[in-house]
């Protein structure tokens, strides 16, 4: 329980009834004075929308007003009620909502002018926890060395990549490394299926087939021949008859000055020299994200609190709002309820994960007075504009209008720059 019970003024009277993780109930009571206060300015308002004959709109007498919309005035002036006492219900409990509370219980039968009204609304607040477990945290640290094999491998695999198809000659047959050219035509108890026909295509002899025995029936042949063979598709059999219209070998460029120049390098020296330099760049941010995972998962680990469910809710929504933009272009046809459902499933642990630590890190930075400073700031926007002088106008209008956000991302980089010199690196 917080530290209030009941808490009151002379227009609304608000009591904690319970408290489950970082959901507090509160019962609120507004008084008749309040009620009648909204009830009064839900007439004026409906006044200014009331169409009557004889009367222009918005210049219907208040009492034909309230005569006629009686059900409009009081729909209206319950939301005004509503909308009053909980904001001034969460002025005299102190809480700190992380979302706009929600009315969890409300009987509309009582309410009514000259007499109070409640209702019932739930709290997500922050969580309330003492933060362990952040100093010499164990890691392991990943290698940051690119070996000359390392080299090699990404070498290869460039070369891999620039590789062509060359037409072999009129002596050479199928192997098992052969890239082929094949049209094949397939029947079932004498009738051609089209549906299991292709005019050239060109098929890998090391790659698993689209036509169970296709590889092993031209296996040998040559440029011309054709080969018969049978294949279980569809429970049932089709017998297809291939022919082989080209043989193709893989060419793999070498690894020499002219590659190097081709890819717009001075010889194979300085690629080597890109290449090293690339992936050890690579390797150093591979290590440092892999020793912030590490710490992000011992943090988790050690600090199991209550998060606020509204607030859950709403980053996993905008997470599968993302993810559809970014999947489907936001478009929502021929998605389900239940397809959303499952996207939300599987991104709710990341959005809680992400929730944590953020709670986390800043009770790391106000135990251990880690908050960024005004002078931190300045020296984020000068290094910023020490990199793009050109942009000087619209860098000073980002960090002037995000400053909250920008101190944030420093308060951040100071907490994790503490716990990666605290912690114990094997």
């Amino acid at each position: 329980m917080s530290s209030f019970a009941v808490a009151q003024d002379n227009e609304v009277i608000t009591k904690e009834i319970s408290k489950k993780g970082c959901t507090v109930n509160l019962q609120v009571t507004a008084e008749a004075s309040l009620v009648n206060k909204c009830f009064h300015n839900a007439l004026l308002q409906v006044q200014t929308k009331a169409q009557m004959q004889g009367f222009r709109t918005g210049k219907v007498p208040l009492d034909l007003v309230k005569k006629n919309f009686p059900g409009h005035i009081t729909e209206r002036a319950a939301d005004l009620v509503i909308r009053n006492a909980s904001s001034k219900a969460l002025e005299q409990s102190k809480l700190n909502s992380v979302m706009a509370p929600s009315v969890t219980k409300v009987d509309f039968a009582t309410f009514g002018e000259n007499k109070p009204f409640s209702f019932e609304m739930a709290v997500d607040v922050a969580p309330e926890f003492k933060v362990k477990g952040y100093k010499g945290i164990e890691v392991n640290k990943k290698s940051e060395t690119v070996t000359e094999e390392d080299i090699k491998k990404h070498l290869d695999e460039v070369l891999e990549h620039n590789s062509s198809l060359e037409t072999e000659g009129a002596d050479a047959t199928v192997s098992d490394s052969s890239f082929v050219v094949v049209k094949y035509t397939g029947s079932k108890d004498g009738k051609a299926e089209t549906k299991y026909s292709a005019d050239s295509e060109l098929i890998d002899m090391s790659a698993p087939q689209t036509v169970a025995g296709l590889a092993e029936a031209i296996k040998g042949a040559k440029k011309g021949e054709t080969r018969t063979f049978d294949a279980k598709i569809d429970d049932g059999t089709i017998n297809f008859t291939a022919e082989v219209q080209e043989i193709k070998k893989k060419v793999v460029p070498e690894l020499n000055d002219s590659f190097a120049k081709d890819m717009g390098f001075e010889n194979v020296e300085k690629l080597k020299e890109t290449v090293r330099t690339s992936m050890e760049k690579e390797a150093k941010s591979a290590s440092e994200r892999d020793f912030v995972k590490q710490i992000e998962d011992a943090l988790v680990k050690e600090n199991n609190f209550d998060l606020p469910a509204s607030l859950v809710e709403y980053y996993t929504e905008i997470s599968v709002g993302n993810f559809i933009n970014r999947m489907f272009g936001g478009k929502t046809e021929g998605l389900t309820e239940e397809n959303k459902k499952a996207f939300a499933e599987r991104m709710r642990p990341g959005v809680e994960k992400d929730l944590r630590i953020g709670y986390i890190v800043h009770a790391i930075a106000q135990a251990e007075h880690l908050e960024a400073t005004q002078e931190d700031w300045q020296a984020e926007q000068d290094k910023a504009l020490a990199s793009q002088p050109k942009e000087e106008k619209n860098i000073k209008k980002f960090f002037t209008e995000r400053k909250d956000e920008v101190m944030a991302t420093i308060n951040e980089r100071k907490v994790f720059d503490f716990l990666k010199a605290n912690a114990k690196v094997k």
